[in-house]
């Protein structure tokens, strides 16, 4: 198997997020064990629902704020995604064509996909 560009910036990205994965994991389970092991040493407390009305209303519901500025991050992404986009068609980077491997030594033509095989 040919191992191109491509196939590489995947693998990267792929081992990439697994290792985030792990990470934010182990985190959570640190910080469960810490809250766990403490817990029992402080009030219960739940600061923001202790806060006087009138400046829980300023601040909003804390949920709502994160779904939010998650879901701007995602817009923004998409946004430069397309502008990308944009950039290698003016520019002419784009293939024009679908993208067809070379043939492996001995093995023949390969049949790009969604193309029908040549007889």
């Amino acid at each position: 198997m040919v191992l191109t560009y491509e196939d590489f910036v995947r693998s990267m990205n792929e081992q990439g997020l697994s290792i985030l994965t792990s990470w934010q994991q182990g985190a959570i389970e640190a910080y469960a064990g810490w809250m766990k092991a403490v817990a029992p040493l402080m009030p219960d407390l739940n600061l923001y629902h202790e806060l006087p009305t009138f400046l829980q209303d300023a601040l909003g519901d804390p949920e709502r704020i994160l779904d939010n500025q998650y879901a701007t991050a995602i817009a923004i992404v998409n946004l430069h995604r397309e502008f990308v986009q944009e950039v290698f068609r003016a520019s002419f980077i784009a293939p024009r064509t679908p993208f067809i491997p070379r043939a492996e030594p001995g093995k023949g033509a390969p049949v790009a996909r969604g193309l029908p095989a040549s007889s």
